[in-house]
């Protein structure tokens, strides 16, 4: 058996959901959002379905969406010029990530993570026997980095950085001046960039996301990850697509294409519908998710943590060096979890410097407000505030 498989686990996130459930906890873990899918998205699912698009789609997906992203891609991504030959509809995000691993990486080479890091990206690297180097995120200053540190993590086997921007879990948006500095990086030493932008659209004032794939300079070392999962509250539904040069896009379909087929037919053309939604349905979904942040930051740092507020996404690192609980991030997780019936993530998951994670977890406020309230007074009961 395969020496990586023998010491697999089962991610942290989903431990800790499984935990939850079994004592009927709070999940404020996994991003799990509990906001119903729109009636108009379901509703053209279910017409796709009775219309009998349930055989195959073309690996490459279904025109009506490739089409209504390569509009998304122009008017919101400002990529000059979208064509269709750079993009592929993929089994969500993560199918494009892995599709993207195996076209760019073999054995001992080298990439460049964000710490804290979506640990999914860290255990498909480590399955790809891709060794993992790490740049930190000071999640309690603005979320600031060095940019000289990644150069100085740059060989002859480095062939990537990766971005997931707005962050998972730090709640990061990197700036037009980071991502160019990250870019004249990439195209100086002849790498690329691989960017997780799942997130996109849930992004807090006064940040505002920027693709670096719509930089024009770097476009040609970009392979720009996305999709629907986050935005439209559909994320068993798996649907995502990647755009990039076509050279590299044409191979990850064909190494797609070996591993998942197609995404859900009939749920191309819901995910296609989805992308028709009016510009107030993306409005609103920054004030609700504005409004939970408040709703649980404000409560969170009376309880006694220390957080900064995160700039896109629903997460949320929180640091609770002054508050009694252990220094490891999976104890004190498991306690809270225990005691205040509320589950959260340790950071050691989101860490290769473990030093970094200790009194730190993560909080997820992609659910509904009774249940973040609840969570709050749970916490508050505990800690006797």
């Amino acid at each position: 058996m395969n020496n990586f498989i023998n010491s697999l686990e089962q991610s942290g996130i989903r431990s800790m959901t499984m935990k939850c459930e079994k004592i009927n906890g709070i999940n404020l873990g996994q991003g799990i959002c509990d906001i119903a899918t729109s009636k108009h998205i379901k509703i053209a699912a279910n017409e796709a379905i009775n219309r009998n698009y349930n055989t195959y789609a073309p690996y490459q997906g279904l025109e009506p969406l490739r089409e209504a992203i390569l509009e998304k891609l122009s008017s919101y991504n400002r990529i000059s010029k979208p064509s269709l030959d750079r993009l592929l509809v993929t089994h969500g995000s993560t199918g494009g990530f892995v599709a993207a691993l195996k076209v760019l990486f073999q054995k001992g080479d080298e990439a460049i993570l964000f710490e804290p890091f979506y640990g999914y990206h860290r255990q498909l690297l480590e399955l790809h026997e891709v060794t993992i180097k790490t740049i930190s995120i000071d999640i309690n200053n603005n979320f600031s980095f060095e940019p000289q540190d990644i150069l100085q993590l740059i060989n002859e086997k480095t062939k990537a950085i990766i971005l997931c921007n707005p962050s998972n879990p730090s709640g990061k948006v990197f700036s037009i001046k980071e991502l160019k500095q990250i870019g004249e990086i990439a195209i100086k030493n002849n790498i690329y960039i691989l960017t997780d932008e799942i997130y996109e659209h849930i992004i807090y004032p006064p940040q505002f996301h920027t693709s670096i794939a719509s930089i024009p300079e770097y476009a040609e070392r970009v392979i720009m990850l996305s999709g629907f999962s986050k935005t439209y509250h559909i994320t068993g539904w798996r649907i995502g697509y990647a755009y990039g040069p076509y050279d590299i896009i044409k191979k990850i379909g064909l190494i797609h294409d070996l591993l998942y087929i197609c995404p859900p037919t009939p749920l191309q053309l819901g995910a296609a519908a989805a992308l028709n939604l009016p510009e107030t349905y993306y409005d609103d979904l920054i004030t609700t998710f504005f409004n939970k942040r408040k709703m649980i930051i404000d409560p969170l740092r009376d309880i006694g943590f220390s957080i900064v507020a995160p700039q896109g996404a629903y997460y949320l690192m929180a640091d609770y060096s002054n508050l009694e609980l252990p220094v490891d991030s999976e104890i004190a997780a498991n306690i809270l979890l225990e005691e205040a019936k509320v589950s959260t993530v340790p950071a050691k998951y989101f860490y290769l410097n473990k030093e970094l994670s200790k009194n730190k977890i993560r909080f997820c406020f992609a659910v509904s407000d009774q249940k973040i309230e609840q969570a709050i007074q749970n916490l508050k009961k505990y800690f006797s505030c």
